[in-house]
């Protein structure tokens, strides 16, 4: 009985030491990590903060001049008008002295459309007091309306003739009794070309 009672406190001394060596290579491991020890703190790992690319503003391509080879039948009026660009700008373009004669082959500069543009001036009024409206880069000839939509309702003017060059001038008279507010201006063409624009009518000072 004694025996067995010695290899048993034995083992169990073993057993003992055998934890305190686990103990200890744990917390050997646990302050090589960075852990355990009072007051210590933990050292959090490094994060990279992932930055958007900087955001760049829409860019607006310009379409440069191109050259196109005059066919049998075809006219500077024709070729203007395919293009969108007035005659007097292929004229100076190509230097022609004489814009009547074409020759089959020919090889004519043609310069990029104008852009469209819409003005207002002023861009702020009174009623009964009236409004220029411009409007810029319309195909030669093409029919144009102009619409007024005002806080109460919708006026559209009678159809205007876009001159040679694409331009298109009326103006707009907000009435007596105009309501004050923001008032777009809307132009359709009949050959495709769109443009918008605002303008205010503050309330009469007078009134």
């Amino acid at each position: 009985m004694r025996r067995w009672t010695a290899s048993r406190d034995r083992r169990a001394s073993i057993a003992f030491v055998v934890l305190l060596v686990v103990i200890a290579v744990a917390a050997v491991e646990l302050t090589r990590l960075g852990g355990g020890g009072s007051g210590e703190q933990v050292a959090e790992p490094s994060v990279g903060v992932a930055t958007a690319p900087p955001t760049q503003a829409p860019t607006t391509t310009t379409l440069g001049p191109i050259n196109y080879q005059v066919r049998r039948g075809d006219t500077l009026t024709a070729i203007a008008r395919r293009f969108g660009v007035s005659i007097d700008t292929i004229v100076s373009a190509n230097h022609l002295s004489n814009q009547d004669s074409l020759a089959e082959g020919q090889i004519l500069r043609i310069p990029p459309a104008p852009p469209v543009t819409l003005a207002v001036t002023p861009t702020s009024t009174t009623p009964g007091r009236s409004v220029r409206l411009v409007l810029g880069g319309a195909k030669r000839t093409e029919s144009v309306t102009f619409r007024i939509d005002s806080p109460t309702g919708s006026f559209t003017g009678p159809p205007h003739t876009a001159a040679d060059d694409g331009t298109v001038s009326t103006s707009y008279t907000p009435p007596l009794d105009a309501t004050p507010g923001t008032y777009a201006v809307v132009v359709n063409g009949d050959q495709g070309t769109t443009a918008q624009a605002t303008f205010e009518v503050d309330a009469d000072p007078v009134r």
